[in-house]
């Protein structure tokens, strides 16, 4: 079943507030009894939207899906996040034309689809999401990061840095919003109003998720979490946890880390490394979002 969107939430709340209220002959129409006569709207979150009853709830992102099919069976399984490789360099790569049937998939589950990428420009980058519908970019390589000053505040921005075998961060890290607003208003001066409309103009400052994967992205090969140290304050939504997890070991390493969320590739593959396993993608969906009492 899919999940309502934020835009049918907030139209649900508004239809709340303006429910037709039936009294009996002579009560008294106190605020108080409104209020207890008002039809209760039950409204559940759309996936991914944080709220504070599944506030400790992991995020999945099953990554590299190559087929519609695999991405069926990922949503099913109550995957949030759905990722296709736009890099020709990769072998789990999908062109453009099968991310977008790949993406109206899953955002016909309630996932959000996310295009990696690797060293593309920020045009072709914009480009490939406006294509394929897809309003998330992964940027994992070089290329990709140096584009995000670049790409329009409409496309949501994954920054991902790499973790040696000690769990030691190895790569530059986005600009946190409080260092950066500094930076803005120290170069506009102390003109408040300029500032503020340059601030708005000028480039994308932050992004909605880092995500920590193991220096070899996509090879399955895990590293040290009891030492990982993600960075705090540079990114609005949280972080994902990457690098050699599977279905066996994805709740020790919630349990260990705390992220935000998870992320899987050749962990839930099949044998030909590509492909999806089914039965691997639902227990690893399950471990990851199974809460410890």
């Amino acid at each position: 079943t899919r999940s309502p969107t934020l835009t049918t939430q907030m139209s649900a709340m508004s239809a709340l507030a303006t429910a037709r209220v039936t009294f009996t002959p002579g009560a008294r129409r106190s605020t108080k009894a409104f209020r207890a006569a008002a039809t209760t709207v039950r409204v559940r979150p759309a996936r991914g939207l944080v709220t504070t009853s599944a506030a400790k709830e992991t995020l999945v992102k099953v990554c590299g899906v190559t087929s519609v099919a695999d991405c069926q069976l990922a949503v099913d399984a109550g995957a949030d996040f759905i990722g296709m490789i736009l890099w020709p360099g990769s072998k789990r790569f999908v062109d453009l034309a099968a991310a977008k049937e790949i993406a109206a998939c899953a955002k016909a589950g309630g996932a959000t689809p996310v295009g990696v990428f690797v060293d593309e420009t920020a045009g072709e980058i914009a480009n490939a999401c406006k294509y394929t519908e897809i309003d998330t970019a992964q940027l994992h390589g070089d290329g990709a990061r140096t584009a995000l000053k670049d790409l329009p505040m409409s496309i949501k921005a994954i920054w991902v840095v790499n973790a040696d075998a000690d769990g030691l961060i190895r790569t530059v890290l986005p600009g946190d919003e409080d260092q950066l607003m500094k930076q803005r208003s120290d170069a506009m001066g102390a003109n408040p109003v300029t500032a503020a409309v340059d601030w708005v103009k000028g480039p994308r400052r932050a992004v909605d998720y880092l995500l920590v994967d193991g220096v070899t992205p996509g090879s399955g090969e895990t590293y040290d979490w009891t030492n990982l140290k993600p960075p705090r304050g540079v990114s609005r939504k949280g972080w994902l946890l990457a690098g050699g997890l599977d279905p066996e070991n994805v709740n020790e390493a919630v349990r260990i880390c705390s992220p935000t969320g998870v992320d899987v590739a050749s962990g839930v593959a099949d044998a030909s490394g590509v492909a999806k396993d089914a039965e691997k993608v639902k227990a690893f969906v399950a471990n990851a979002k199974k809460i410890e009492a």
